[in-house]
């Protein structure tokens, strides 16, 4: 069974890899916020499970397992926090609640939410307009007028 705080340790890996060219115990307790000896006892876990290459004081590197899984955990949470920032959370807020949601998605509700993120991604045509209707609605806390029938007119000619 993998964990959660499985899933933590093998993303803060592959990020520090990808970010720095190297995971090392200190960055990765660091990053996480736990002590070193946590992920000592942690690098050992993964590399029992085929998760990680370690040697003590020359950090670690990712095993191909290691590496799909901690893809996958990551790609979740980046589409989370974005489809959370299209709902106008700050980035910041945004970030912390992918942690926690990230590892608590059904299969059919990461493939979607995957599916959309990349959907937008494909198909920005200057930002969908409903997104942009939502933000001045998150913003304002009123509908635009276009959305409450006033400019509809205005739509169907082409002014909008």
């Amino acid at each position: 069974m993998v964990t959660q705080s499985l899933e933590d340790y093998l993303e803060a890996i592959y990020n520090s890899l990808n970010r720095r060219g190297h995971a090392k115990t200190k960055e990765i307790a660091d990053d996480l916020g736990v002590k070193d000896p946590s992920v000592t006892e942690m690098f050992h876990k993964l590399r029992e499970r085929g998760f990680i290459h370690y040697r003590e004081y020359e950090g670690v590197t990712l095993t191909e397992k290691g590496e799909d899984l901690a893809k996958d955990v990551s790609e979740v949470h980046e589409n989370t926090k974005e489809f959370l920032k299209l709902l106008q959370v700050s980035p910041e807020q945004a970030d912390k609640d992918a942690c926690k949601v990230e590892h608590s998605l059904s299969k059919e509700s990461i493939v979607q939410l995957n599916k959309f993120i990349d959907f937008l991604e494909a198909c920005p045509e200057d930002e969908a307009r409903w997104v942009r209707h939502f933000k001045y609605f998150s913003e304002h806390g009123e509908m635009p007028s276009e959305c409450t029938g006033k400019g509809k007119e205005q739509e169907k000619d082409g002014e909008v």
